[in-house]
């Protein structure tokens, strides 16, 4: 796998709608290399994002790297790779915030979605482990996760 870092919007990134692959164990190191760029640059300050998806640079993998803020205004967050994520669970009650995303640049809409989910992943080292996220991070994850099975938020719109 070629490292590739190019961000296109939505219309010029076909993989983009197009579920991606999960990451096989021959391809999990470059996809660990993958991820660390891919939190070098969204946590760089002239970029500040708070979750990127392979989809998102043309690697049609299953890997995200999120920030696991408490709140908007948390400046002590950590940022985390999950390879292979899945979501098993959402729960029932649901809130509606604002979204954007770099894929859709000067859009921003109101979403509605689950306050609370239940995930899957792997981490670097192969790792299998579950998570269980309420508010913000959980809506990052939800949003980047949709990248890896081909949709964006725009899909939520009525």
């Amino acid at each position: 796998m070629k490292i590739m870092f190019k961000i296109e919007t939505w219309e010029n990134n076909p993989i983009l709608r197009t579920p991606a692959s999960k990451i096989l164990d021959k391809d999990f190191k470059q996809a660990v290399k993958l991820g660390k760029n891919m939190i070098k640059y969204i946590k760089n300050p002239d970029n500040w994002w708070v979750g990127l998806a392979a989809p998102q640079i043309w690697h049609g993998i299953k890997l995200v790297v999120v920030s696991m803020l408490n709140d908007r205004d948390d400046e002590s967050f950590k940022t985390i790779m999950l390879l292979n994520p899945e979501i098993l669970e959402f729960w029932k009650e649901t809130d509606i915030e604002s979204e954007w995303c770099l894929s859709i640049p000067w859009v921003k809409w109101e979403v509605k979605r689950p306050t609370k989910i239940k995930l899957n992943y792997q981490d670097e080292k192969k790792t299998k482990k579950t998570l269980i996220l309420e508010w913000l991070p959980a809506r990052i994850v939800q949003h980047e996760i949709d990248h890896v099975n081909g949709k964006l938020f725009i899909d939520y719109l009525k």
